[in-house]
């Protein structure tokens, strides 16, 4: 059994699961990102490809000359960089998130080693329901936020939970979605205090990243000003900006294993609540021990 393991099964306050997830981080850092690598590793590349060149698409749009020659009309390009966006960005997600939580899997299962050839075909196992539960919750979760903002918010919540019961329980997606309603259910405003602590970190984490890009605009805007080119908005895209703005992209991406490693956290803690499983499991091992 490993020293330094962390314990899933059991209760945890908001304070507990934001120091636990940065413990586990910390302690595992090293091992999850070299299992990240292999499975997500070419889906990020691609991921931040698309990202770049949806930016680019983005900029070349609002270029005057192409307004007067008509380009403004060939949107298709831009429909078609945001397609690619989103279509690997939803591929990333879900391999970063099938790697974290089945790596949490074998670590709990291990107590604390992790087989990261386990994690890699569990991964391979999962990524097709992963990837049309993403998909599912999604549109789930935006028809919630059409109808208007707080029932999207309210289902945003047991929303982030099908992930981890589709792994740690291995269910199917309509099975996980239906579990996360009933694992949240009176422990609703909890859970979304803790997402949205959890998010506030991220948020301020991805801006301290962002302040390249923001500084070069800010900087650009200022010339361009100065130099009377503001009204052409093109200009204030080059490919230093697409750099900039792509690196800044890429670590927000990477941040998401903070989100999956404290939605692991948030799922044990709901069901430790709701069914002791954890308690269970160690009384019955001291019965046995003994």
């Amino acid at each position: 059994m490993n020293n330094n393991y962390i314990e899933f099964k059991k209760k945890r306050e908001l304070g507990d699961i934001l120091t636990d997830t940065f413990a586990f981080i910390r302690e595992n850092g090293k091992s999850l990102i070299s299992v990240l690598l292999k499975t997500s590793g070419i889906a990020f590349v691609l991921l931040l490809l698309a990202s770049g060149y949806y930016t680019y698409s983005s900029a070349n749009i609002f270029d005057p000359v192409s307004i007067r020659n008509g380009g403004m009309l060939n949107s298709g390009v831009l429909i078609i960089a945001l397609f690619a966006m989103l279509a690997t960005l939803l591929v990333f997600y879900a391999l970063l998130f099938g790697t974290v939580l089945h790596y949490i899997k074998n670590y709990i299962d291990n107590k604390g080693s992790v087989d990261e050839g386990v994690v890699v075909q569990g991964v391979k196992k999962d990524f097709g329901n992963i990837i049309g539960l993403g998909i599912l919750s999604g549109l789930i979760t935006f028809f919630g936020f059409m109808l208007c903002a707080i029932p999207g918010i309210y289902l945003y919540v047991p929303m982030s939970l099908v992930f981890s019961i589709l792994v740690f329980r291995n269910t199917s997606i309509s099975d996980a979605i239906n579990d996360s309603f009933l694992l949240v259910k009176n422990e609703w405003w909890i859970t979304f205090a803790t997402l949205f602590v959890i998010a506030i970190i991220i948020g301020i984490i991805s801006m301290v990243f962002s302040i390249p890009a923001v500084v070069y605009t800010f900087t650009k805007t200022f010339t361009a000003a100065s130099e009377g080119s503001l009204a052409d908005p093109s200009t204030m895209v080059d490919w230093v900006f697409i750099v900039l703005n792509t690196l800044s992209s890429a670590v927000q991406y990477i941040l998401y294993i903070i989100t999956a490693i404290s939605t692991a956290f948030i799922y044990y803690n709901l069901n430790e609540r709701k069914h002791a499983t954890g308690a269970l499991e160690q009384i019955d091992s001291l019965g046995k021990s003994e």
